[in-house]
């Protein structure tokens, strides 16, 4: 198991902000977590991350115990978007991509160059290669990011035939902040694209069709705790969102879609014929 996560508590500034989540999540996943705000996602992804030591519990990351591991040893096997990245100083795109590359040499050779641009076009930011990342527009600036953990995992330029089996993981917070809708879907093609080569991905997300179209599972926190788990179809229900998020909606199929639609109540009712809407009003 490339995560295994065993009562995990987490408490901040006297706070209790995660109690007793345990959970196990395979090399080759792309994993969801999901719940509403101040439920715990980020904490419990910083916690993996290593940003959160003073957790209890156990951490396991492909065999090694958290505490164990140096942070050199966490760098080349873990790559981390956290949900807010501030970088004030006037790097170039190119620059920041290239910071993935630094836990490994810090002297970029022949292959990190290659494996940098690889990054950038693929996230659709090597035209922006020499521009300050300071100048860009937000949605820009979580592109290059992603190309920055993209340059962190690979060890060949490309993304074809090779196998990261049990060798690396991706953990994004929030990682389509700012995005437009093309370029959502480019990332969380590429996690699934990462995911099919072997990567374990760990993402947060608030989006439920995002979740619903590229997750494998999903997570569901409440109040700091494990809510309940499991695949798409079991996850998005009326039922699990009510009690998660506090919201009533309807979940719906439709013929070109293999995974369920989420709409809210009040979304719901535009599908009203006037009839329908009118009778609303008594």
């Amino acid at each position: 198991m490339m995560l295994h996560i065993k009562n995990i508590s987490l408490t901040l500034g006297k706070m209790p902000v995660l109690r007793d989540i345990s959970f196990e999540a395979a090399a080759g996943e792309l994993c969801v977590i999901m719940g509403a705000n101040g439920a715990g996602k980020s904490s419990l992804l910083n916690v993996i991350a290593g940003e959160y030591p003073a957790y209890k519990g156990v951490v396991r990351i492909a065999g090694k115990d958290l505490r164990t591991m140096s942070v050199a040893q966490q760098a080349t096997t873990r790559a981390v978007l956290s949900q807010q990245v501030v970088l004030n100083q006037a790097f170039s795109v190119q620059e920041v991509a290239a910071m993935g590359r630094y836990v490994y040499n810090r002297q970029l050779d022949t292959l990190d160059k290659g494996i940098v641009q690889c990054a950038l076009r693929t996230m659709q930011v090597y035209d922006l290669k020499d521009r300050p990342y300071t100048t860009l527009s937000g949605g820009q600036k979580q592109r290059v990011q992603m190309a920055r953990v993209l340059a962190q995992l690979l060890e060949a330029p490309g993304l074809q035939e090779l196998d990261y089996t049990g060798k690396k993981m991706l953990l994004l917070d929030e990682p389509v902040t700012g995005m437009d809708i093309l370029h959502e879907q480019l990332s969380l093609q590429l996690a699934a694209t990462l995911a099919a080569a072997g990567v374990l991905v760990v993402a947060v997300l608030h989006d439920f069709q995002l979740a619903a179209a590229f997750a494998h599972r999903i997570l569901l926190l409440k109040e700091g705790a494990l809510y309940t788990q499991g695949t798409v179809e079991k996850m998005l229900t009326s039922a699990h969102i009510k009690n998660s998020f506090g919201v009533d909606v309807d979940v719906l199929s439709h013929p070109q879609c293999n995974y369920p639609l989420v709409v809210t109540a009040a979304t719901a009712g535009l599908f009203q014929s006037p009839a329908e809407k009118a009778l609303n009003v008594f």
